[in-house]
């Protein structure tokens, strides 16, 4: 009996030693980052307490070790989302590192160095823990197939990634404890998302289909539609909407001269560039509405070309995303390569050579996808750093002086596409809406890619030239707050369409999260006229 305890004793004891270096990466993370310190969840530390248990009897070393080698790099990965992003990794967010791995190292391109702290703040803790069991510091109690312990450990997880219930749990209950995410949204990827990829899995949904009315009246009407989508826009770092330090210097002076202008704050159609384009070209307003994305029976470049539109897409990032996006039904299309980026000096330059081959005459839908204010932010204004190398603020994160920065490069950039879209002589209708916004430290986040708020507000802009459409502009003025659709739908009308869309209410703004079918979550944005705006995620 004194036996059997003393055993039991070494084995809950040996288990608090693999709990606590486990957990030591995040403890230490913790002191420098309070949003994400370690807190006291008795079930989730549970959970890591029992993963600590099923390794603790394992009799294998190699096997041991092998298992910290693979499980301390899946912890690497989550703690450098938390690190440069200031979130968790989600499940579905694991399964766009590798959708998006080349835009990803063109993030970190100039700033991996500054996180390599975290593979020594994960490997040396892990390090140490395999080292003491290689060279047996601590008198273990083993069993010969203890290894089963974790595998069943992990089934477990797997089991409940497999049922919808256990999905939906796992994708939003992440915790203050970085080792119990890193087992939750890796098995969460590994035993669903992945799965159903490989197996080539679709969710069927019934929606109704939209009704569509060609309400064109002069289908030889000379006529430009432009729409701009923008790129990264925190709305609340431009001056134009209020901001301190004076980022939009030139698009206030054109406010004031243009009594046509409009700008509002907007929502955003998603979370980032691959989730949002789609949704505005096929005026997707469901995220869970995927089959918009493969039927294409309200894509507006089709739209376009069936009321006699030449489509020109202007694509200011990269051809790689060009493609991502299967972008069709266009007549020409112009794309921006970096290798000329010297050249051209970035984005102006090319913008400049693309409107010198741009004709605004006849009938022309031109989108413009553009490359700033992506991360990192200094590279959009590399080739024009004494112009737009302005904020230097040493108490400001060098994150936000270089975004500012971008955007005051941005600043100009709208003006010339603005002089571009006004030397028309014709008919000319400009929008701007940005595809996703940037979090810049608030809530201690950074980046895109969160279903948060924060990250999902983004500037909208309205104008046109030659023409007299005070109705049309009175319904843009009145618009409060408007989701990303609203305005895809106004653009729609101006190519000849009328979309009306059935089983959707149109005053609820639907944001997608990290996955084309919506199943990474949604952000419904409820506008209530009488109240504040209300929040609401739903799987």
């Amino acid at each position: 009996m004194k036996k059997c305890c003393f055993n039991s004793l070494k084995v809950i004891v040996f288990s608090l030693i693999i709990l606590f270096w486990l957990m030591l990466p995040e403890m230490i993370f913790g002191i420098f980052n309070e949003h994400l310190a370690v807190c006291f969840d008795p079930d989730k530390l549970g959970m890591v307490f029992l993963l600590a248990f099923s390794l603790s009897m394992i009799k294998s070393k190699t096997f041991f070790i092998s298992f910290l080698i693979v499980f301390g790099i899946l912890h690497i990965v989550q703690m450098c989302s938390m690190a440069y992003f200031g979130v968790y990794l989600t499940p579905y967010a694991i399964d766009f590192i590798f959708l998006e791995t080349k835009d990803i190292f063109t993030e970190i391109k100039d700033v991996w160095y500054k996180y390599l702290y975290i593979f020594i703040l994960v490997g040396v803790p892990y390090f140490c823990l395999g080292y003491m069991v290689y060279r047996d510091f601590f008198p273990r109690v083993t069993l010969k197939y203890a290894w089963i312990l974790p595998v069943l450990y992990f089934c477990g997880f797997f089991y409940r990634a497999s049922t919808p219930d256990g999905i939906f749990q796992m994708l939003f209950k992440n915790t203050c404890y970085a080792s119990y995410n890193t087992v939750n949204s890796f098995s969460a990827y590994f035993g669903n998302i992945l799965p159903k990829k490989l197996a080539g899995y679709k969710e069927t949904v019934d929606f109704p289909d939209y009704k569509l009315t060609n309400i064109e009246k002069d289908a030889d009407k000379p006529v430009n539609i432009i729409f701009v989508v923008a790129e990264s826009i925190n709305v609340n770092h431009l001056s134009l909407f209020g901001y301190e330090r004076r980022t939009t210097p030139e698009l206030e002076k054109y406010a004031l001269s243009d009594p046509h202008f409009v700008y509002k704050k907007s929502w955003a159609a998603g979370v980032n560039t691959l989730i949002s384009l789609p949704m505005l070209y096929n005026i997707q307003v469901n995220p869970k509405n995927y089959r918009k994305l493969i039927k294409r029976d309200s894509y507006l470049f089709d739209l376009a070309q069936k009321n006699g539109f030449k489509v020109t897409y202007i694509e200011a990032q990269n051809a790689s995303l060009f493609k991502k996006t299967s972008l069709s039904h266009y007549d020409q299309s112009f794309i921006y390569s970096s290798s000329n980026g010297e050249k051209l000096k970035g984005e102006s330059g090319f913008l400049d050579q693309v409107f010198q081959k741009t004709d605004l005459t006849g009938r022309n839908l031109i989108i413009i996808h553009k490359r700033n204010v992506h991360s990192p932010y200094n590279d959009n204004y590399m080739y024009e750093n004494d112009t737009y190398d302005f904020f230097k603020d040493e108490n400001t994160d060098p994150r936000i002086n270089e975004y500012d920065n971008a955007l005051l490069y941005e600043d100009m950039l709208l003006m010339k596409i603005l002089k571009f879209a006004k030397s028309s002589k014709q008919e000319t209708y400009f929008y701007y809406l940005s595809d996703h916004g940037e979090a810049l430290g608030e809530k201690d986040m950074w980046g895109h890619g969160h279903l948060d708020p924060v990250d999902l507000q983004v500037p909208f802009m309205f104008t046109m030239f030659n023409v007299q459409d005070q109705s049309y502009l009175s319904r843009i003025k009145q618009l409060k707050d408007p989701c990303a659709h609203d305005i895809v739908l106004l653009i729609a009308e101006k190519l000849g369409w009328k979309v009306e869309i059935p089983g959707e209410d149109l005053n609820i703004c639907q944001v997608n999260g990290r996955d084309t079918m919506g199943r990474a979550g949604i952000l419904k944005i409820i506008k209530n006229p009488n109240s504040t705006t209300e929040f609401k995620l739903e799987h």
